[in-house]
């Protein structure tokens, strides 16, 4: 979708950025650095326009991205209460419930709704919702772009490569179209640190979070016949390792790159009862789909869930639903050559 398809869009936001004050940039539970770098990119402009700004997302943010301009305006829900908001932004949000609610239960309130998920509920009062989109950040570029290209900085130009730079796993996912590549060349033109952001973000690691990396690879099985793969990262690894589930982003990253794999699953076990799921594919397979019959959402090749079941049950329960899907691929397949 071209960017002449949000003119009228991005002219109602520079309206609002004009007639109010406060401002609440939202993103989704645990934000990964395709949400964090738009929240911040975003967050920056709207300081420099004179703005009050608050940014909140629910669960655990990675203290990597501490180092990106204006972190310090990220706010815990409580803090929230006495931030008397006017407009709220949503930046890579599919649906309100992923903000613990905090987008949809403002109703008196203006949400300009931006994101590239593809089951986006179009939930806002204004919406930058275009699926084909390699990432938020590259929406959100778009928006600055066209309303004060001038106004982009080197710190925003950072936040919005970060965007990119890990949404397309450093420019190797499908997602790596040539918008992708034209817009991290025009961050960079911008000022974007694109040798220091890529080791900070991709390569660096630390000692106790390879610790963590090498128990999770022990635990790496694989299923139907090499086709799926899985991982898991139990409590009882965090605690012999002294590693943190923040430190996990990427891991499921080695799964997927097992030879013939098709799908893989990383669980990450919160507490007893709790287990986060996220699920990789390649080729035609829909993981979104999957996640949503659980709560959950994404990509159709990647996405993620949240179960409130033990480890054990989740992992038993996800690996027969990936066994369906490959099932029911084959079938699909053998159908279509049957009918050639």
């Amino acid at each position: 979708m071209s960017k002449s398809s949000f003119q009228n869009e991005f002219k109602r936001i520079v309206s609002l950025i004009r007639e109010h004050e406060r401002f609440l940039i939202l993103g989704h539970v645990d934000p990964d650095g395709d949400c964090i770098g738009s929240i911040l990119a975003l967050t920056q402009y709207l300081i420099t326009a004179g703005k009050d700004v608050r940014c909140y997302a629910p669960g655990e943010i990675p203290e990597v991205y501490e180092q990106l301009p204006c972190f310090d305006r990220f706010v815990t829900e409580g803090e929230l209460s006495g931030f008397d908001s006017e407009v709220i932004f949503s930046l890579d949000v599919p649906t309100p419930r992923r903000t613990a609610d905090l987008a949809g239960s403002r109703s008196e309130l203006v949400v300009v709704n931006i994101d590239h998920h593809p089951t986006n509920e179009n939930f806002g009062a204004i919406n930058i919702v275009d699926e084909t989109a390699g990432a938020t950040a590259v929406l959100v570029y778009r928006l600055l772009a066209d309303i004060d290209p001038e106004g982009i900085t080197s710190g925003i130009a950072d936040c919005l490569f970060v965007g990119i730079l890990l949404d397309t796993g450093g420019f190797r996912f499908q997602n790596s179209d040539a918008e992708v590549f034209a817009t991290a060349a025009k961050l960079i033109e911008h000022g974007a640190r694109a040798y220091e952001l890529t080791h900070e973000f991709i390569h660096a690691k630390k000692f106790n979070a390879l610790k963590l990396l090498a128990l999770a690879l022990d635990s790496l099985r694989i299923h139907s016949g090499g086709r799926i793969a899985t991982m898991e990262i139990s409590m009882d690894m965090l605690a012999r390792s002294g590693g943190f589930l923040r430190d996990t982003e990427g891991f499921i990253d080695y799964a997927g790159a097992i030879d013939h794999v098709e799908l893989c699953a990383l669980f990450r076990e919160i507490t007893p009862d709790q287990v986060r799921v996220s699920l990789r594919s390649r080729n035609d397979y829909d993981v979104a789909e999957l996640a949503e019959q659980y709560g959950g959402g994404g990509h159709r090749n990647a996405a993620g869930l949240v179960m409130n079941i033990d480890l054990e049950a989740a992992k038993s329960r996800i690996i027969q639903d990936l066994e369906k899907l490959t099932e029911r691929m084959d079938s699909n397949k053998e159908a279509v050559q049957g009918s050639e």
